[in-house]
């Protein structure tokens, strides 16, 4: 005997655009701790799918917020800092500022004349 209440059923030809815009509003609407969880569980569960999701998009370049300012000379734009070892004012500099003790001070003729630029900056105008 058949009953009269029909059984819901799974759709024969589900709507695959619909469940698609369902995971995209639920994407738009995560907090940024919701996805890093999510990404934590989908490389433990599945690390192909992981490694794809996270090739998947194209790298963004670096945000030019997140550069630090560099002092350079208002006047000719070389590379300044303070040397506690030397003297606490500005001088002019040569040599890599990311290792400590690498750098030679010099004598640039004129006064030194502090500006801070970010580095894209600072190509730009000198």
């Amino acid at each position: 005997m058949s009953t009269i209440i029909a059984r819901p059923s799974p759709e024969a030809h589900p709507d695959r655009d619909a469940a698609a815009r369902h995971r995209a509003d639920r994407l738009a609407k995560a907090t940024t701790d919701q996805m890093q969880a999510a990404f934590a569980y989908l490389s433990m569960i599945d690390p192909e799918a992981f490694e794809i999701a996270m090739t998947a998009t194209a790298q963004a370049p670096d945000d030019p917020e997140d550069e630090e300012p560099i002092p350079l000379c208002a006047t000719c734009g070389a590379p300044i800092g303070i040397f506690p070892n030397i003297t606490l004012n500005w001088r002019h500099y040569r040599g890599s500022s990311a290792v400590s003790g690498a750098q030679e001070t010099y004598d640039s003729g004129h006064a030194t004349e502090v500006a801070w630029y970010l580095e894209h900056e600072a190509a730009e105008q000198f």
